[in-house]
């Protein structure tokens, strides 16, 4: 047997060998239970930052960004001016803006971006577009008929409308025209205004302009009766007040103190507004029949010379003489407007200017 030499020989030395440890499903449990609650404070600073964020950005716009704009649109110093029910919705702010104080105080939903600078006065939500309550379903399905109106020796239909306002301006020129082809209908028919007064100053939805205007017709309605369908006949043109009271022939002098004299002018426009919020009319226009019922022109035809009419004849115990006649069925325009007819079709629809959201086709 060959024996192995000595330098041949190699000595067995054990070596150490590293091995890698395999994660046990405890280890992985362990460290995903330390992540979760990392992210879960992460969300929570987040959301506190953005909570705390928004809030300091609706205080801002409350107490600062928004009264700022609203003094510039309203452009009244004595007005109050009040934001209320400020509020994150879809994307933008919703507030409640209220204008004067007490019961005479104006409420508007308005809306406005939240870099503060686009103001929308009102909106429309389009979620609820076609939705209706059952109340409000069944008010429009009931079309008033003659049957339905309250019958009177000698009835009265008022028109409620703001001066500047397109469809008050669109009642007041159908009005002029059916008094133009039934001259008496003018003992049947009045216009009456909407607004309020704060601190001795009258408001309007469009602003002190159209406050103004609304004062100044009411101050000609009652002290020169027979001029006032002659200066609306102008003013529904292009609202040139100024030349208007030249072309109806006003006695200027006599209106401009009606206007400054509380006991007359804001005493007439106060009736007016407390009959408006008494039967519950905020839209312009809105027809009111022997200061009870409120009725829809659609219901007769629109708003046109003949429903106008029809109104007044169905009322009446005793059909005066222009019930037998047809009066014109043409649409007239809306807005200001040299010419009466409406050269656009369309526009013959129940469109009004609100200032507030209510119904304001109910019969009370």
């Amino acid at each position: 047997m060959r024996r192995m030499s000595k330098k041949t020989a190699k000595k067995f030395e054990p070596q150490e060998i590293e091995v890698e440890e395999t994660p046990t499903v405890q280890s992985k449990f362990n460290k995903k239970l330390l992540i979760f609650p990392l992210l879960l404070l992460l969300v929570i600073v987040g959301v506190f930052i953005k909570v705390t964020n928004d809030k300091n950005n609706i205080t801002k716009f409350k107490n600062k960004t928004l009264p700022d704009l609203v003094k510039k649109i309203v452009n009244n110093p004595s007005t109050k001016i009040n934001i209320v029910n400020i509020k994150e919705s879809n994307g933008v702010y919703e507030f409640t803006l209220e204008l004067g104080t007490g019961a005479n105080a104006q409420k508007y939903t308005s809306y406005i971006t939240k870099d503060g600078k686009i103001l929308f006065t009102s909106g429309i939500k389009t979620d609820v577009l076609g939705q209706q309550t059952q109340a409000q379903t069944q008010t429009q399905a009931k079309k008033l008929t003659c049957d339905d109106l309250t019958k009177t020796e000698t009835p009265n239909l008022t028109a409620f409308i703001v001066s500047n306002c397109p469809y008050g301006l669109q009642m007041q020129r159908v009005f002029k025209k059916a008094i133009e082809e039934a001259p008496q209908l003018t003992s049947f028919l009045n216009v009456k205004y909407i607004g309020s007064i704060t601190d001795e100053k009258i408001i309007s939805m469009h602003g002190d302009k159209e406050a103004q205007e609304n004062l100044k017709q009411i101050c000609v309605r009652e002290e020169q009766k027979d001029k006032y369908w002659d200066y609306i006949s102008c003013y529904i043109k292009d609202g040139n007040s100024e030349a208007c009271s030249a072309t109806a022939g006003v006695n200027v002098t006599q209106i401009s103190s009606c206007i400054s004299d509380k006991n007359r002018g804001l005493k007439y426009a106060q009736s007016d507004f407390d009959l408006a919020n008494k039967l519950g009319v905020s839209g312009s226009p809105t027809l009111i029949l022997n200061g009870k019922q409120t009725v829809s022109e659609f219901d007769f035809g629109g708003r046109i010379p003949d429903a106008i009419k029809q109104t007044v004849c169905c009322a009446s115990k005793n059909k005066p003489g222009f019930c037998s006649n047809t009066l014109s069925k043409d649409e007239v325009a809306v807005s200001f407007s040299k010419t009466d007819s409406n050269d656009s079709s369309g526009n013959n629809a129940p469109a009004n200017c609100n200032q507030q959201n209510k119904n304001d086709h109910v019969t009370p």
